[in-house]
C-alpha cells in the first residue's frame, strides 16, 4: 500500500479550493437538500461516534471511505486499515467518546461537508486519562452513501497556572 499523504494533500487542496466556494453554489443556504445534507452528516457524526466508544468496527468500516486518512493530535498519521487494527487489537482505547460541538459546513455543490468542532473522551491506562481536542472531518456523498474520507485532531490541553512566557 502505497503512502496515503497524496491523497491527503489532494484532499486538503481540494478543501481550499471548496471553501472559497459559496456553499450550495446555486442553492440558497437554507435549502431543503441542504438541511437534509446537513442532518445526514450530524447522524453520521453521532453513529461514528458511538461506534468509537463501542469499538464497532463493523459500523465503523461502513462509515469510512476506502482512502480514509486519520491524524491524531500529535501527528500519528494511521490509514483506515491501521486504525481500526488499532481499535480491535486495544492499540487505542478510549471511553465515554462524546462529541461536545459541531458545525457542518457544505462545500462546493454540497456533496462535500467539513465537519469542524470539539470531542472529548477518557485515554484508558493507569491512570485514565481525560481528553479533549478540536476536531476536523471531511465527508463526502458517494453513491453508496456519505464517507468520512478524513479527520483531524488537536489535543485541547487544561490552563497552566503559570507561564514563563516572558
Amino acid at each position: 500500500m502505497g503512502s496515503p499523504l497524496p491523497a491527503c494533500r489532494a484532499a486538503l487542496f481540494g478543501m481550499a479550493i471548496l471553501a472559497g466556494a459559496p456553499a450550495n453554489a446555486g442553492q440558497p443556504p437554507r435549502s431543503p437538500a441542504a438541511q437534509d445534507a446537513r442532518a445526514t452528516v450530524a447522524a453520521m457524526e453521532r453513529q461514528r461516534a458511538a461506534a468509537f466508544e463501542r469499538r464497532d468496527i463493523a459500523v465503523l468500516r461502513g462509515l469510512m471511505d476506502r482512502q480514509y486518512y486519520h491524524v491524531e493530535s500529535r501527528g500519528r498519521a494511521r490509514s483506515k486499515t491501521e486504525l481500526l487494527t488499532a481499535l480491535e487489537h486495544d492499540g487505542l482505547r478510549v471511553r465515554n467518546y462524546e462529541i461536545e460541538s459541531s458545525e457542518i459546513q457544505l462545500l462546493g455543490d454540497g456533496g462535500t461537508a467539513l465537519v469542524t468542532g470539539i470531542f472529548r473522551t477518557v485515554l484508558e491506562g493507569q491512570p485514565p486519562k481525560p481528553f479533549r481536542a478540536r476536531f476536523a472531518r471531511l465527508w463526502v456523498r458517494q453513491p453508496d452513501g456519505w464517507k468520512n474520507t478524513f479527520h483531524q485532531a488537536t489535543e485541547i490541553r487544561p490552563a497552566q497556572d503559570s507561564c514563563e512566557c516572558n
